[in-house]
């Protein structure tokens, strides 16, 4: 085979394409914002932090709301299912009703016999392990997101074990599949292997997917009827639900192609059925994955 090299002159003296030309500025600009932001870091982040803290101290003593009256209303959700019929009463928005697939409640179902004083306090002692992990390299992050972490650990939900899926997503795929099994469009981020041709880790995490749905059905086919029915019903609930999975489509392809994991966190929270008050702090998976991409010396100079 010949080498190119020897079939075409010298580029050296090529006049720039109009296309390089043109990203020329957008590079220097680019560089000179990322400078601006570096140069300034320690003031934008407690800018965020006041902001933060503010946020939280105008929603819960401000406009009153208090998430912990009941505490934990939506761990409750998932600790009290009626397997039968666990859609009788549920409805998107309401407190302490199942929404998800019948799966999550199977597999949950035999901590149904912890009193849910126990439950809860399990359940949130788990919540706080993983915020412990995913902020610790900023943990100032946690005044930042004040308001949607406190609320969180208040709730009971299952974004914190969704934000550590994401980060561990990507050396054990088989974990992609509880998104799919409980919020179901966060499994978004499974574009990232689509798009960098991984074929084997996203068969393995369809494979294991499919295989808990199989077997879920065959346990209890009229829960997942019942399922979907209850979807078809609240599919209006979502606002503005397919042009934010466009988007997380978007944000996660361009992550895949461009090699920035840190960007996958963001596809997913945008594609989650409803955006709550405390869903961002599925972005908390942010943090582990930026600190471990980062090179050694960003790491260093970070405050």
């Amino acid at each position: 085979m010949h080498d190119v090299r020897t079939l075409e002159p010298a580029t050296a003296g090529r006049r720039p394409t109009a296309l390089s030309t043109n990203a020329k500025p957008l590079k220097a600009a680019t560089a000179r914002l990322w400078s601006l932001l570096q140069i300034n870091r320690h003031a934008i982040r407690d800018a965020l932090v006041v902001v933060g803290l503010g946020r939280a101290f105008v929603y819960y003593v401000v406009q009153g709301v208090h998430p912990w009256a009941p505490l934990g209303f939506d761990a409750r959700a998932y600790w009290g299912v009626d397997l039968a019929h666990p859609y009788a009463s549920s409805a998107v928005g309401l407190p302490s009703t199942y929404i998800y697939p019948p799966i999550f409640a199977q597999v949950l179902a035999p901590l149904s016999v912890l009193p849910f004083p126990v439950f809860l306090a399990l359940w949130t002692a788990a919540l706080i392990g993983i915020l412990a992990w995913l902020v610790r390299p900023w943990p100032w992050a946690l005044a930042i997101l004040a308001l949607p972490i406190s609320f969180e650990l208040f709730a009971g939900n299952i974004h914190m074990f969704m934000a550590a899926v994401v980060v561990l997503g990507f050396t054990a795929p088989g974990l992609w599949a509880f998104p799919l099994l409980t919020k179901v469009t966060p499994g978004v981020g499974l574009v990232w292997f689509a798009v960098r041709r991984e074929w084997r880790p996203l068969a393995a995490v369809l494979t294991i997917t499919a295989a808990a749905v199989s077997l879920s059905v065959a346990i209890a086919p009229t829960a997942w009827l019942e399922w979907l029915s209850f979807v078809i019903a609240e599919r209006d609930k979502g606002e503005f639900l397919p042009l934010r999975l466009v988007l997380a489509v978007g944000i996660v392809a361009v992550a895949g192609l461009t090699n920035r994991r840190w960007l996958v966190p963001v596809g997913v929270w945008l594609a989650l059925p409803v955006l709550w008050v405390e869903t961002p702090v599925v972005l908390l998976a942010m943090i582990r994955l930026w600190a471990a991409s980062a090179p050694l010396e960003e790491r260093a100079s970070r405050p």
